[in-house]
């Protein structure tokens, strides 16, 4: 099969974008890749072999009943969903879909993982349960057993009445199983949101058993699955270990002959959040793949280690900084539009980004197309201004809002990393000359999450969260009363509107209605937009059968690790191990 490395993508789930010269961007359709070629892979696919990959954050959980968003990125490996991505229709297959969207998986690229098949009605979904999968045997935890369609209403009835879910109590009302295989949702009314809320969304890789809670769930030691490694080791702050799960069901296909999943016998995810250590471990060849790389170490990797596989994406995380309308003084939108044009955006891409960034892709991405998707240059002029850099007029829009010196503010900040460090530092200068004093807060990732969950945060909150889906992104940060919604959005126009569009089965009426529903959100300057930069995803040589695809549900990048393997002997040959 030829490999394709994608070297321009917009993403999310996640997907294209042309680099910006002004604040009007051009959009690019998903499908538009630039595609380099690469010798075929010429041998056999071979099980077996550690499979290294990077990861940042250390867990947060291994409950899936805690809610928290980083569950399936752990639990993936090992645990699996009702629905998936089918790769196929991705890069290495027919192309339709990109696959770097972080939690988007749009119907037409869906398929069956858990389940074989499913049927959606106003009153309920209904999903025939795959025959022929086991969980894991867990000594001291529970044995081997079949998965039946009464482990999924043992575990989404857990979900539905966790204390801090909020995904599925608005439209579920109850789960039932009629048969061993039928596994039914029973709406209280129905949401178009359906896949990401149930089948391939955030914390619901189906990992709870009553076999597992009562061992204690919040031991990782205890924790099970159907998925293709198990879980059997795990430093904090240093690493977690899956080994293969010989009983595992999956296969794929590979030039017409099937394979048993996963390849890989074992699964390593060292923990790195530094970023300088990060890179040595790239560099060093001691790990196999780092799916998020920044753009600044792209050319001194060429210089070092031109062997090295490389995609580039747009990253699935956009940037903005949430401005809370609760509180003076911004809760005056003057305030929050002199804020806004007082940033020089061009300024930021070229001395963070390198000149390669998008500059609208927040809170809808370009890549979803015109049917949600609005440019700079099409938006209402009242909306389109804060975009400008314009620090007069900023000045202007200051005093007329009662503030002609300016004020203080803060500004609090993911701290690893430089990215964030740098954003912050430079709106800060950027403030500075229309007066505005802003004091920078730096939180590891636990507090930081906190501060915004529990809306300690005073005025500004540089938030970085997945764009979702269309659906998903308008109830996240704008609807009133969210816990992803630092900004404290509150418009009652845009909750009824956003409650008319989750009942709308018509894609036809429903997506002119989330296309309003955007306009109305960048237009109370609720959140300042911040240059999306490109990714760089990195995979050794010796890595095989990964197009770069990264996500096929929420976080989910387990059924792609399971179907690559590694080169062994060509491992062996360039770090004399295998």
């Amino acid at each position: 099969m030829t490999r394709k490395i994608v070297w321009l993508v917009v993403s999310c789930l996640m997907v294209a974008a042309l680099v910006l010269a002004s604040c009007a961007p051009a959009v690019v359709e998903e499908e538009e890749v630039v595609e380099e070629e690469v010798a075929p892979v010429v041998k056999e696919p071979q099980h077996g072999g550690t499979l290294i990959l990077l990861r940042a954050l250390d867990p947060m959980t291994f409950d899936p009943a805690d809610i928290n968003w980083q569950h399936n990125d752990i639990a993936c490996y090992y645990a699996e969903t009702l629905l998936t991505g089918d790769l196929q229709k991705g890069p290495r297959g027919t192309n339709e879909y990109t696959f770097h969207s972080q939690a988007f998986i749009p119907d037409r690229v869906a398929k069956g993982l858990l389940a074989e098949s499913w049927e959606v009605t106003p009153e309920t979904l209904t999903f025939k349960v795959r025959q022929g999968i086991y969980w894991q045997d867990k000594p001291g935890v529970m044995s081997a057993r079949e998965f039946t369609a009464d482990d999924l209403v043992y575990h989404f009835t857990r979900q539905l009445e966790a204390p801090k879910e909020y995904l599925l109590k608005p439209f579920v009302d109850h789960f039932s199983a009629p048969d061993k295989y039928t596994f039914v949702v029973h709406m209280k009314e129905y949401n178009a949101n359906w896949g990401y809320r149930i089948a391939w969304g955030y914390f619901i890789t189906v990992a709870s058993t009553p076999e597992f809670v009562e061992a204690g769930p919040a031991d990782w030691k205890n924790v099970v699955g159907t998925g293709p490694w198990m879980l059997t080791d795990y430093v904090p702050a240093s690493s977690l270990t899956y080994q293969r799960n010989p009983n595992y069901w999956g296969t794929t296909v590979i030039d017409g002959k099937e394979y048993k999943l996963p390849f890989a016998d074992k699964l390593v995810t060292p923990i790195m959040p530094d970023e300088s250590t990060q890179l040595a471990a790239l560099r060093t060849r001691k790990v196999d793949i780092d799916r998020g790389n920044q753009w600044k170490y792209k050319d001194s990797l060429e210089e070092t280690n031109p062997e090295l596989q490389r995609w580039r994406w747009v990253g699935p995380a956009s940037e903005s900084l949430a401005l809370r309308m609760d509180k003076p003084p911004l809760d005056d939108r003057k305030v929050r539009l002199a804020l806004s044009m007082a940033i020089d955006r061009k300024a930021i891409t070229e001395a963070i980004h390198g000149g390669s960034s998008v500059i609208l892709q927040f809170p809808y991405s370009s890549f979803w197309g015109r049917e949600h998707y609005t440019p700079i240059e099409e938006l209402p002029e009242s909306t389109r201004e804060q975009f400008e850099y314009n620090p007069e007029k900023a000045k202007q829009l200051l005093a007329e809002a009662g503030y002609p010196d300016g004020f203080k503010t803060e500004i609090i900040f993911y701290s690893t990393g430089t990215l964030a460090t740098d954003e912050a530092s430079m709106i800060a200068g950027f403030w500075q000359k229309i007066g505005v004093e802003c004091e920078l807060k730096p939180y590891e990732y636990a507090s930081y999450y906190s501060v915004m969950l529990t809306q300690q945060h005073e005025q500004c909150y540089l938030l970085s969260t997945d764009v979702g889906n269309p659906l998903a992104i308008m109830r996240k940060i704008g609807e009133t009363g969210q816990r992803w919604n630092p900004a404290m959005h509150s418009d009652p126009w845009f909750d009824e509107t956003l409650t008319k569009a989750q009942l709308e089965a018509d894609p036809a009426v429903r997506a002119p209605m989330l296309k309003e529903l955007n306009i109305r959100l960048l237009d109370s300057v609720a959140y300042i937009q911040i240059p999306t930069a490109f990714n760089y995803a990195y995979a050794q040589p010796w890595v095989k059968n990964w197009y770069g695809e990264q996500f096929v549900g929420a976080v989910i990048f387990g059924p792609i690790a399971a179907r690559i393997w590694i080169d062994q002997d060509m491992r062996e040959e360039m770090t004399g191990k295998r």
